[in-house]
């Protein structure tokens, strides 16, 4: 099908939706970004960005802007006391980097690219199969806008998918994780001890640290906001973190978050389709989050490319991605629950028989939670460079007229 004659609506200026607006664009398309914030900025303190996601980048021309992100050369997970329990095998080619580093570089290409208008403070109310979006200024005023395809990359609790029949379920898991930016040098493991989760890893400019708080000491200090006992808890069950701990001096620093799975029968309805987490949001563990959200934007293109209609192309879109995703995410939440195990006796046989009998069979999961090789994804974003005619950028932070 002709991109080129599309109008596209892409809801949320995170990492998905940006992506997705400079792929539609670069294929040709008149493309409409909107973002409920006045300004956006990211949510998160570091990302890990694998060889899929930096492919996609790659393939946007976005390689050279991101020469700050840190590999991760021997990635490992330790107990508490700091001993190996398990070197992952394979290589994802994992770089991490700050995440306001990732959507600086983003938004600025979106700033650059003819066809994308941008809508900043732009509020989805209600949206429709039928690719109408209803919209809230910061004027006050509402506004419709009708699209050959509306793309919802709006997140968890996605308010495009919420207008749509596409038989989503959300599951909060109570699980609780801190992260955190401080200036320090990383440890570059994740320790799975009686705390649960404690990872820190190098980024631009700092160290990047996450933390679980499933345990009733952390989630109580979670609940109190308290620094001192959170910081407490960790450094008696992970002493390595206490350095990196010390660093932190008020609870403001931390960002929380609880994780919430996302699960959806179909992806899309008539003109209208999700992608990311607003798709399928999953655990964490295997930081594919915002990398699968990258894919997602990548393959949609080219599956529109090799379609006839829009209708085969978004059903070719959900068939390519849907299992890759479901496998990843359902990896994702096994290896969630196995390191969150605090109770003493399964974590002694976690630790001492089965993470000892996984390295010794070893395998290699890497394609699997790639889902797509980078090379494919390095020649979908080159194919997409068609460019269309050159028109005027506009940023708008509120207007859509």
């Amino acid at each position: 099908m002709r991109i080129e004659d599309m109008r596209v609506t892409v809801v949320g200026a995170g990492v998905g939706g940006c992506a997705a607006a400079l792929m539609m664009a670069r294929a040709g398309a008149t493309v409409t970004l909107l973002e409920r914030v006045e300004r956006a900025q990211a949510v998160g303190a570091g990302i890990a960005i694998a060889a899929n996601g930096f492919a996609v980048l790659e393939s946007l021309g976005l390689g050279p802007a991101l020469t700050d992100a840190r590999p991760v050369a021997e990635p490992r997970i330790v107990d508490g006391s700091g001993r190996t329990l398990l070197r992952p095998p394979g290589d994802a080619g994992v770089r991490m980097l700050r995440r306001a580093t990732l959507q600086r570089v983003l938004l600025d290409a979106v700033a650059a690219e003819p066809g994308i208008q941008t809508c900043f403070g732009a509020e989805l109310i209600q949206a429709a199969a039928d690719g109408t979006a209803f919209v809230a200024q910061v004027d006050g005023t509402e506004r419709a806008i009708t699209a050959d395809l509306l793309i919802g990359a709006d997140g968890v609790h996605s308010r495009l998918r919420a207008g749509l029949d596409v038989g989503a379920r959300l599951q909060p898991d109570g699980i609780a994780y801190v992260r955190a930016l401080v200036p320090a040098r990383a440890l570059n493991e994740e320790a799975w001890c009686s705390a649960g989760v404690f990872g820190s890893f190098d980024v631009d400019n700092g160290a990047y640290l996450y933390a679980s708080a499933g345990t009733p000491s952390t989630a109580a200090a979670v609940e109190r906001h308290d620094l001192a006992a959170f910081c407490s808890a960790w450094s008696r069950a992970y002493p390595a973190a206490a350095p990196l701990l010390q660093q932190l001096t008020s609870w403001n620093e931390l960002i929380l978050n609880r994780v919430t799975t996302v699960h959806c029968a179909r992806w899309s309805q008539d003109r209208a389709v999700l992608l990311g987490d607003a798709a399928h949001a999953m655990a964490p563990n295997l930081g594919q989050g915002g990398n699968s959200a990258l894919v997602d934007a990548a393959v949609l293109v080219d599956e529109l490319f090799k379609s006839p209609d829009l209708r085969a192309g978004l059903l070719s879109y959900e068939r390519r991605r849907g299992p890759a995703v479901a496998k990843v995410a359902a990896l994702s939440a096994r290896l969630g629950a196995l390191a969150e195990e605090t109770r003493s006796v399964p974590r002694w046989l976690r630790d001492r028989v089965l993470l000892p009998l996984a390295g010794r069979l070893g395998g290699d999961p890497t394609a699997q939670v790639l889902q797509e090789s980078p090379e494919t994804l390095r020649a979908i974003g080159r194919r997409a460079a068609v460019r269309r005619p050159a028109t005027l950028a506009t940023s708008d932070r509120a207007s859509l007229a």
